[in-house]
């Protein structure tokens, strides 16, 4: 596997600016080591799992929204490269904890799924003009459940923050579980 992420590497470093390029590759490796490592434990496999349906179910119930169309306009590089996602202008790394990597990978996350939207990097290896280029499946914990003050103000006006906030929890209490889990075991996902 690390052959097809040299491959992917060069590939990606002809079509992407080159900081993109060489973050994805470390990125990808440390998924494949994640993914290389056995788990040692049938609770933290079915945690991950949930984690990547309730990722699923919670983008659901967002669903189309304004807030994040508009909310990086006059902030600085990187978080206001694009109207919106100023939340997704963080470091590719601390986004994707090894906490993070591990749940992915058990969940089924590949390297070859990680894939960069076409344009200029600004924050996170994965924002684009339109928004992220992953699959709300493979996308870290934290991206999917962070609601901004301005989102949770519309979704409250929307009528169903409730709902929302419920698989929110939902999400971060397993996410939590997995992360204690890995720490008691000191799992080798690292």
């Amino acid at each position: 596997m690390t052959v097809l992420i040299s491959t992917r590497h060069l590939v990606d470093r002809l079509r992407q600016p080159r900081a993109r390029a060489d973050q994805l590759r470390a990125l990808r490796e440390r998924l494949q080591r994640a993914g290389d490592a056995s788990p040692a434990n049938d609770e933290a496999v079915a945690l991950a799992r949930q984690m990547r349906e309730l990722r699923e179910r919670l983008d659901q119930a967002v669903g189309a929204v304004r807030s994040c169309s508009g909310c990086a306009v006059g902030h600085p590089e990187p978080f206001g490269h694009w109207q919106g996602g100023h939340c997704c202008g963080g470091r590719t790394e601390e986004l994707f904890s090894n906490d993070e990597l591990a749940a992915l990978a058990l969940a089924g996350t590949t390297p070859g799924r990680l894939t960069p939207p076409r344009s200029e990097l600004a924050g996170c290896v994965f924002r684009g003009p339109t928004g992220c280029s992953l699959a709300v499946r493979d996308r870290p914990n934290l991206c999917v459940r962070f609601l901004c003050r301005e989102l949770e103000a519309e979704l409250t006006r929307r009528g169903d923050r409730r709902e929302i906030a419920a698989i929110q929890a939902e999400l971060a209490r397993c996410f939590a579980r997995f992360a204690a889990l890995r720490a008691d075991a000191a799992l080798p996902w690292e």
